[in-house]
């Protein structure tokens, strides 16, 4: 398995531990830019649903605590905080975050793949290198790799091998009947499986043939890939 969810809470905490700095760091103005990735968010906003959902999760609040309807409430409940309020909040519950982790280090797998993806929205969005631990990068893409080759599997029939710049290779499941390779950075690759891209950008990564049958079919949980 690409992503051993027994280091999960580990590798959360040293994301958390990484980035916190930075994000007190932040300007007044930095805190508000729009957030492209994530529409209707500021960098405030996305660490706000960062932080809610960790303190949801403390809570006990019901499943599903991702969708659109709890997101949008895990920003709504902490309006009018700031980007330092809400880092306090999210910082604040680190231990007892942590010792849940030990409990449930799947659903904290769940939770620092989400704070990798968010963490490169923030980045693009202001612009700067955000300390984003690499080898948890590289698992987190890892993880969505094999996810990605089941549904090409599955709904397309492909049988892709996506090889990662940081050495590793993920080789197909059996009995794809398409062979299909991509050769990506793991930043790359999670830039692009999980919307952040265009069509025509994922095009234009390193693919061994013409990817649309992917693109169509597999490539995205929501549907075909559009520009």
């Amino acid at each position: 398995m690409a992503f051993d969810v027994g280091t999960a809470p580990v590798r959360y905490e040293r994301l958390r531990a990484q980035i916190t700095p930075q994000l007190y760091a932040l300007t007044g103005q930095q805190a508000v830019v729009p957030v492209a990735a994530c529409p209707g968010w500021s960098v405030t906003d996305v660490m706000a649903h960062v932080s809610g959902l960790v303190a949801e999760t403390l809570a006990g609040v019901p499943l599903p605590r991702g969708s659109d309807e709890a997101t949008a409430r895990q920003v709504q409940d902490r309006r009018g905080l700031s980007l330092v309020e809400i880092c306090d909040e999210w910082y604040g519950n680190a231990d007892a975050f942590s010792a849940f982790g030990q409990e449930d280090p799947a659903y904290v797998a769940a939770l620092t793949s989400d704070l990798v993806i968010h963490g490169g929205d923030i980045a693009e969005a202001l612009a700067i290198d955000l300390a984003l631990d690499e080898d948890t990068v590289a698992k987190v893409a890892e993880r969505y790799g094999e996810t990605l080759q089941e549904r090409a599997h599955d709904l397309a029939g492909i049988a892709l091998t996506l090889a990662f710049e940081h050495g590793v290779t993920l080789d197909p499941p059996g009995g794809g009947q398409i062979p299909l390779s991509l050769r990506a950075s793991a930043h790359d690759f999670l830039r692009a499986v999980t919307g952040r891209r265009l069509r025509k950008q994922v095009c234009a990564l390193d693919w061994s043939d013409n990817p649309n049958v992917l693109l169509d079919h597999g490539w995205s949980q929501y549907g075909p890939l559009q520009d």
